[in-house]
């Protein structure tokens, strides 16, 4: 793992989206850049979404991103950090076999439905001895939620809240951390590393921030800004508290993986 200086992750996210979705994105950032040295080019950005993430972490890369939504596509075609953007599903992916040195995944095949075949589409497109990293979703999400937790406290079925919440998220596969290794061989894959993250106190922060973000919605709405500056910023408080899980980036306790494969 290169723990090299990079930039600031967590404080730019707490300064521009809310807090939950600033933790993750934070800590999946850094991550990220720890490996990015390891990418060769060229890249693929599978679920590329509205080209953000890739815009920070891979900045002048020659990346490719491939997303079902066209509203997202073309916002990430805006951004010009890509040298090509297509709407497509992972699961039918519009490039030749082995077109790719590099591929990555961030936050999205627990969202994916078929996943086996999206998988089967990322390692055919990968070329030998390629890499792929994703970040994942895995069992331990849904009993490591605050919300679980107080339910149960109270003698309550915590599973309600995360039920809730996994179908609000779009959350289909949940797999343990096994089972995504298995997942990531089967399809061809050497799984290199996995890093746990987004545990503990972290976790239970996040689950609170779906909530401590709700007062923002209204300038988001007005603006299309979570925040209305630096200074009149409801993230501002919690930077001193994320900051040495963002430090570490690794936590045993994660409930997330991210994985870095080579393709056989």
């Amino acid at each position: 793992m290169d723990t090299t200086t990079s930039p600031d992750f967590l404080r730019t996210y707490l300064q521009e989206l809310p807090l939950h979705r600033a933790i993750v994105r934070a800590l999946e950032a850094r991550l990220y850049r720890m490996y990015a040295g390891h990418l060769r080019e060229p890249i693929l950005d599978v679920g590329s979404g509205d080209g953000s993430f890739a815009q920070v972490v891979l900045p002048q890369a020659q990346i490719y991103g491939i997303d079902p939504l066209r509203a997202d596509t073309r916002e990430a075609a805006g951004r010009q950090s890509y040298t090509g953007v297509a709407v497509a599903s992972g699961a039918s992916i519009p490039f030749q076999d082995a077109a790719f040195a590099s591929v990555i995944c961030n936050c999205v095949l627990e969202h994916v439905i078929p996943l086996r075949e999206t998988l089967a589409e990322i390692s055919r497109v990968t070329a030998p001895g390629g890499l792929f990293i994703a970040t994942v979703v895995t069992e331990r999400f849904s009993r490591s939620l605050l919300g679980y937790q107080i339910l149960e406290r109270l003698g309550l079925s915590g599973m309600l809240y995360s039920d809730w919440l996994n179908h609000k998220a779009h959350h289909f596969n949940l797999l343990s951390r096994e089972g995504w290794i298995i997942a990531m061989e089967r399809v061809g894959f050497e799984v290199i590393e996995e890093v746990p993250y987004l545990g503990g106190q972290t976790m239970q922060i996040f689950d609170f921030g779906h909530y401590w973000a709700l007062p923002n919605l209204a300038t988001y709405r007005q603006t299309g800004r979570w925040h209305l500056s630096a200074l009149i910023n409801n993230n501002r408080i919690w930077e001193g508290v994320l900051r040495p899980a963002y430090e570490q980036a690794l936590d045993a306790s994660g409930t997330c993986l991210f994985m870095l494969c080579r393709k056989r």
